[in-house]
């Protein structure tokens, strides 16, 4: 397969990766004052391709400084089975930028599907961690879960801010060439076949 320039399939960070530094959504472990809680971000992928990074705009509050993101697929307008999972520690502490972000990049292989629905889950990273994830600055909202430890419940929200990337799949002018020849094939096996019955 052929992978065309990379390019954005969501991104709802302000102009250079800004957020809305002073709040977002809660990411807590269970020993933690509000309890446990994770947020989901649902995403549409506009065509297929394979992602080579995801931006988000994390911050601490308190605990072990970190989270737990994952990649998942939909499952009934929630977070499904987990296509890739990863850490972020070291977030910047609530309130102290709108510009740092956290990226993680990837190898060849994560392909999305055009038109699926997928979603970004943010979990915290130990019992006792307190973390947000960003709000966007750009004012966007849509479909988002939050987990409370028991079940995903589906909601409006203003968006945690996220980009995904990735590079465009298009198949090789070999595949198309293989593709035109078997079609080809076909329909002449057809022709022949209703001329062999008059």
């Amino acid at each position: 397969m052929h992978q065309e320039p990379i390019r954005s399939s969501s991104d709802d960070f302000g102009a250079g990766h800004s957020y809305n530094s002073a709040t977002g959504l809660a990411i807590a472990g269970a020993q933690s004052t509000p309890g446990f809680i994770e947020w989901g971000e649902a995403f549409t992928a506009h065509s297929k391709f394979d992602v080579t990074q995801i931006v988000m705009a994390l911050g601490w509050i308190t605990g072990v400084n970190g989270v737990t993101v994952s990649l998942d697929a939909s499952n009934g307008g929630a977070p499904g089975k987990t296509m890739a999972s990863w850490s972020f520690v070291g977030l910047p502490q609530l309130g102290t930028t709108g510009s740092i972000v956290q990226t993680k990049l990837f190898g060849p292989g994560i392909v999305l599907q055009p038109n699926q629905t997928y979603w970004l889950v943010t979990a915290p990273i130990a019992g006792g961690t307190q973390a947000v994830w960003n709000l966007n600055s750009t004012g966007v909202s849509g479909p988002g879960a939050v987990n409370f430890g028991s079940a995903w419940l589906s909601t409006t929200t203003a968006s945690g801010a996220f980009e995904v990337v990735g590079k465009s799949v298009v198949p090789e002018p070999g595949v198309w060439l293989l593709f035109g020849t078997g079609l080809l094939g076909i329909l002449s096996a057809i022709r022949t076949e209703k001329r062999a019955r008059i």
